[in-house]
């Protein structure tokens, strides 16, 4: 699935976004986030945070395992 929409509550506070893509393996979701900048640096952390909520949605939403996985293109 290409550009699913994710949203989870989580602590009382809505999470809402996008994964870029999202795919079904024998292990569960694989969660992707694809990412343009020529290097992560300082702002990681944030992306890892961002789609480990996705695959956190995504899980709830379907009762399976997911993994994120940042993609730098």
């Amino acid at each position: 699935r290409r550009e699913v929409p994710v949203s989870l509550v989580r602590a009382g506070v809505l999470v809402d976004g996008q994964a870029d893509l999202a795919f079904d393996d024998e292990d569960g979701w694989v969660v992707v986030d694809f990412k343009t900048d020529g290097e992560f640096g300082p702002g990681e952390a944030v992306y890892r945070r961002q789609v480990a909520l996705y695959a956190e949605g995504i899980s709830r939403a379907t009762g399976r395992p997911a993994r994120g996985v940042l993609l730098r293109v």
